[in-house]
């Protein structure tokens, strides 16, 4: 059963639709078909029961008749005037004793026996017995059912050829949408089916393709622009230098940084190496989700979630102590002698933090006071007057349990491939 599901979803679009239709358009007409010959089997057997129980009272008038005057042979020859009807297989006449006076025929197995008692000056003289053919009654019964069987088939191939049609149509756009989207993998290993076809292209896509969209900063002064840092401390890293081979370390690092800008990307975050073992992840300006800040928040909480099935992928810890800040000045641009003079303080506050988390994610004191980071998620205290990240609202923890599956089908994806 699993194989024939498996091979009835690789087929072709048009076909599933059309074989669907096909199917429930059978399947309905069959079971009226089933519906109609139980009402004509039903309403036949009613006209034949009458039928049978008139021929057999008028059979007990005649043989009452004759029967008072004792002639045997009337008997029999009422017998055998009846048993020249087609529909009559067989006929006798029976004493009170029910011994057999007289018959004609020869009764089957599938034969309808009706019997009327006969009648002599109010008293019971016999009994008449007669028994129906019911073979044609069988015969146009069967013909009926096959005529409406037939056409039930003749319908759904109909249904068939029509969906399959339609279809086709729908699967020529879904095609050219997948064109559109370019070649992606092994053209030999493309799924027939446009549907699948479409969706693995559409899972191959960069991350940034598929993160929300976001208003252009305004140009400007750059130094005076809102900014939330989130910073990332490598902790497992430096003990891999010496301990792992160059091919699986370079895995190590090129997974760990897809990681990290597939979760950046949904949010616009810019990434920069400011310290050896440290990387720190800008957000600025206006986006449609939020501010910068519940970003930056929101960003080290993928990470955070993320990182565990990483590190079962690698069979590597992935070690990565978090923190999250703010800094009323921007980093500047390639313009400056040194870019990022403004925010050294921040950003060394943050490597400061984010040495000493574990698993939490530390903020900063200020962001306490910031309203919409907040609004969405909730701030614990930690030791030592320090704050952490606590639980996200239930809308945006919706949001980012999709960008965190979607994150991590992008990593298997890749793995994948590589392998």
């Amino acid at each position: 059963m699993r194989a024939l599901t498996i091979a009835f979803r690789s087929l072709p679009l048009h076909q599933q639709l059309a074989a669907t239709a096909c199917l429930c358009c059978l399947i309905s007409s069959l079971a009226l078909v089933a519906l109609a010959a139980q009402s004509s089997s039903h309403s036949q057997a009613n006209l034949q029961s009458e039928y049978g129980k008139a021929v057999a009272e008028q059979l007990a008038r005649r043989l009452g008749v004759e029967m008072a005057t004792g002639d045997r042979l009337g008997i029999a020859g009422e017998l055998n005037k009846l048993a020249e009807q087609q529909s009559i297989v067989a006929a006798r006449a029976l004493d009170v004793d029910k011994r057999e006076l007289a018959a004609v025929g020869k009764q089957r197995s599938s034969s309808l026996i009706f019997q009327a008692p006969i009648m002599i000056a109010g008293d019971q003289a016999g009994i008449a017995e007669v028994a129906l053919n019911t073979a044609v009654r069988d015969s146009t019964q069967f013909r009926f059912v096959l005529s409406l069987s037939g056409l039930a088939i003749l319908l759904s191939i109909a249904v068939y050829l029509t969906t399959r049609t339609l279809a086709l149509r729908v699967g020529k756009n879904l095609q050219a949408v997948a064109a559109e989207l370019g070649a992606v993998g092994d053209p030999q290993k493309v799924s027939t089916n446009e549907i699948e076809a479409l969706r693995e292209r559409v899972a191959a896509l960069p991350l940034d393709l598929l993160r929300p969209p976001s208003e252009k900063q305004h140009e400007g002064n750059q130094h005076y622009v809102e900014t939330a840092i989130l910073f990332i401390h490598f902790r497992s890293l430096p003990g891999y230098l010496e301990t792992v081979d160059e091919r699986r370390l370079q895995r190590y690092v090129a997974h760990v940084h897809r990681m990290i800008y597939g979760a950046s990307g949904f949010y616009n975050g810019e990434l920069q190496v400011v310290r050896q073992f440290g990387i720190a992840v800008w957000f600025t300006g206006k986006h449609k989700i939020a501010s910068p800040t519940v970003r930056a928040a929101s960003c080290a909480w993928l990470i955070q979630q993320t990182a565990p099935k990483l590190e079962q992928q690698l069979r590597l810890s992935v070690g990565l102590g978090l923190a999250v800040g703010d800094s009323e000045l921007g980093r500047g641009d390639s313009e400056d002698i040194y870019p990022g003079l403004y925010t050294q303080a921040a950003v060394d506050e943050l490597e400061a933090l984010a040495r000493q988390s574990g698993n939490e994610i530390h903020l900063f004191e200020s962001l306490v006071q910031d309203v919409q980071l907040i609004n969405r998620v909730s701030i614990e205290e930690a030791p030592a007057g320090r704050y952490q990240l606590g639980t996200f609202a239930d809308g945006h923890r919706d949001l980012l349990e999709r960008q965190r599956e979607i994150l991590l089908r992008a990593l298997i994806t890749n793995d994948q491939a590589e392998e």
